[in-house]
């Protein structure tokens, strides 16, 4: 009976109202990736689309924590067995829902086949009718990371001016692309002083991509502003979209969101089935005994 509401649900929604799948990542962490995930799930929110927001830097929770949330359980308790997927599950400001991940648990930084397939069986089941479903992942090159952003149909990549976070954020896209075919990428300047210095971290960005590859398209949806006010409102575990809308980094994350929106449906139509069969298309296949990478079309 439950297979048969799940498969009666899906012929109702159409591939038209399929979520779509979109990745955060950064080269190095401390860019301010997942307050950017969490304020810009709670601005679709505002919009009236229904989110699901996938902490999938398993071993170090960071959204409930970041939101000041309690869970009672997280993706450890649901890959151990202990619960279902939909136990999990926390409400966040505007009715985002999160799936937590755990804190400081070593053997999630790499998860095994039988984990991944866990994770797909439950979330092609999942009974909540989204718009979007934002994974953020953890920072750097690591498997987890790579499953996660090569799964998805989106990459934002998330860069500070600061040097080591421009050479970090092309070491991630070069993975990406000679290793996994990945061509399309779309930025976010974080912590900048002006629109400029956004405009010449892009360009910085694109100029050696083209100079190496030839063939990635990087897609500037934005830069956000330094503000002092941010790292308070972090610490009270407050999104700052909430404590101070009117403000510019809220304003201008506001229309990041707007362009996102914008061009998503340039960029193909999916469900969350698409990505966990993303995912497991990766981990079966990735990097053949030749040497020679796995294209995916995006």
């Amino acid at each position: 009976m439950n297979d048969q509401a799940h498969t009666l649900r899906r012929m109702i929604r159409g591939p038209d109202n399929a979520p779509q799948v979109i990745s955060v990542t950064s080269g190095k962490g401390g860019v301010g990736k997942t307050s950017i995930v969490v304020n810009m799930a709670i601005i679709m929110a505002s919009l009236g689309r229904k989110v699901l927001v996938f902490d999938a830097d398993l071993g170090l929770a960071n959204i409930d924590v970041m939101l000041g949330l309690t869970a009672r359980y997280n993706i450890k308790h649901f890959l151990e067995g202990q619960c279902k997927l939909a136990e999990i599950l926390l409400e966040g400001p505007n009715g985002i829902k999160i799936i937590p991940a755990s804190s400081g648990v070593q053997e999630l930084v790499d998860l095994s086949h039988e984990q991944q397939l866990s994770i797909v069986n439950a979330l092609d089941y999942f009974d909540e009718d989204l718009d979007y479903m934002l994974v953020d992942t953890g920072a750097g090159i690591s498997q987890n990371v790579m499953y996660f952003n090569t799964a998805s149909q989106r990459i934002i990549v998330v860069v500070t001016p600061e040097p080591t976070s421009i050479t970090d954020a092309y070491a991630l896209i070069k993975v990406l692309r000679t290793t996994y075919g990945i061509k399309r990428f779309d930025l976010i300047i974080n912590n900048v002083l002006s629109m400029a210095e956004g405009n010449a971290v892009a360009k910085k960005l694109m100029l050696v991509c083209d100079r190496f590859f030839g063939d990635v398209a990087l897609d500037m949806l934005g830069s956000l502003p330094h503000d002092a006010t941010i790292p308070e409102c972090i610490r009270v575990q407050k999104a700052f979209v909430g404590v101070n809308p009117a403000g510019e980094a809220a304003q201008r994350l506001m229309g990041v969101v707007k362009r996102l929106e914008q061009t998503v449906l340039a960029h193909g139509s999916g469900n969350i089935q698409f990505f966990f069969k993303r995912l497991l298309l990766h981990q079966a296949k990735g990097t053949n005994h030749a040497g020679h990478s796995v294209s995916r079309p995006y």
